[in-house]
């Protein structure tokens, strides 16, 4: 007796557990495993972060100073600081030297600006490129949730379809042993019964095609069961503002905003092609400390302040200077910053296009829908018209097949029109630069 409220809890906890797992996928939940799985949005993301380390080291080596320490001894040999007299196996404190070194920057002619510049720009382009990625694969996760949602519809319509025809099948033999219909009215509900049957397995293997894509986002076999919440209502009707969404298009799109990021770092590598023409003035903070081997000896100076600090100006051509190859490299560069301004003028036309060519389909989608559900509605009571004058005996099989064709068509229709809403609209808010995940 003591076992059974153990029990009933671990029962709870397995029918918990089924429940869990076979609770049904809404796409919102599908596109945050989507984006989980995504091997690309993950290289996007390590992309970032190591932009991110690049342009922090840029930050750090143009604030920071910098440190450096050599210590030297000889151990056994001939010893060099001591005129190379040989001696055995030994380490004492007067045979060891160092010299320690802190050395601050403070200026190089704008180079570590520049160079954190470029860095923050490359930095800033990662990100967007990885937010480019996300909504790359968002978008494609709502397509292939929607579509395997849209082939599960219509499989249902065809299995509804294929009930139906099997049951006017039934009715028609009973009318026919009644004499009421024909033997071709009876041969007419059996073709079309066998004709539904065959629909109902292309409907099945659409859906079971239609698996693969789905499956195939989330890293998981293709043939893997999978079940959705039903997303029957196709929200609201009206229109987004293209003139709003285009004004913004700078600001919302990572490809457009990637390419601006793009045009600045190039601006920033033409000046640092510039200052490169020129001799380079740095100021530099030193503070030096050294401690030699004495091996016995007094130690020794020679006058000079240890540790000793002191700030230098210097001015020198940077490395390599010819005049000629820095000239080139500054026209290079100067080429480069007009064709990433022009690649960021293009990219922004481009997404114009593709948000006036998003905004034409959801509005065909849209109109579509509502002309479907009003066929479906029609379709619906024109068969009801001629189940009752079949039963009667006033409609032949062939009114009867042509209503069901009818109400089967409207409703695959309409099944299909609502696929077109939710990814017509999925597409206008990736043109629009509208995140989807």
């Amino acid at each position: 007796m003591r076992r059974c409220p153990l029990l009933a809890l671990l029962i709870a906890l397995a029918c918990g557990a089924a429940s869990s797992a076979s609770a049904a996928l809404s796409s919102a939940e599908y596109v945050k495993r989507a984006l989980d799985a995504s091997p690309e949005v993950r290289q996007a993301e390590e992309s970032w972060r190591a932009a991110d380390d690049s342009y922090k080291a840029a930050l750090s080596s143009m604030l920071l100073p910098t440190l450096s320490f050599t210590g030297q001894d000889y151990p056994y040999g001939d010893d060099p600081s001591l005129g190379y007299l040989h001696h055995s196996w030994r380490l004492r404190r007067s045979d060891f030297s160092s010299n320690t070194s802190l050395n601050w920057n403070l200026f190089n002619g704008f180079q570590d600006w520049l160079k954190t510049r470029s860095a923050a720009a490359e930095r800033d382009a990662a990100a967007l490129a990885r937010d480019a990625a996300r909504q790359d694969r968002a978008f494609a996760a709502l397509q292939a949730f929607f579509a395997l949602d849209a082939r599960a519809r219509l499989r249902d319509v065809a299995r509804e379809d294929l009930r139906a025809q099997q049951e006017q099948y039934r009715q028609t033999q009973g009318l026919y042993r009644d004499g009421l219909k024909g033997l071709a009215d009876l041969y007419k509900s059996e073709t079309e019964w066998h004709a539904s049957e065959i629909r109902l397995v292309s409907s099945e293997a659409d859906y079971k095609g239609a698996l693969q894509p789905f499956n195939s986002l989330l890293g998981q076999a293709p043939w893997t069961p999978a079940e959705l919440a039903a997303e029957l209502d196709p929200g609201t009707t009206e229109l987004p503002r293209i003139d709003d969404d285009a004004a913004r298009l700078a600001q919302r799109r990572p490809e457009i905003a990637r390419a601006l990021r793009e045009a600045e770092k190039a601006a920033t590598a033409e000046k640092q092609s510039l200052v490169g023409l020129f001799p380079s003035l740095a100021v530099n903070a030193t503070w030096n400390r050294q401690e030699t081997a004495t091996s016995g000896l007094p130690a020794s100076s020679l006058g000079i302040p240890n540790p000793n600090r002191q700030v230098g100006l210097s001015l020198s051509l940077p490395f390599g200077w010819n005049g000629a190859t820095q000239g080139f490299n500054y026209a290079g560069a100067r080429a480069e910053r007009r064709r990433a301004k022009a690649a960021a003028e293009s990219s922004l036309r481009a997404a114009r296009d593709e948000l006036y060519a998003a905004w034409i389909g959801l509005e065909r989608a849209t109109s579509t829908f509502g002309l479907a559900d009003r066929q479906e509605q029609i379709a619906q009571k024109g068969l009801e018209i001629v189940e009752a004058q079949y039963r009667q005996g006033t409609a032949d099989a062939l009114r009867m097949a042509q209503a069901r064709s009818d109400l089967l068509s409207a409703r695959v229709s309409k099944a299909t029109a609502l696929q077109d809403i939710f990814v017509n609209r999925a597409a206008y808010r990736r043109a629009a630069g509208v995140p989807l995940w």
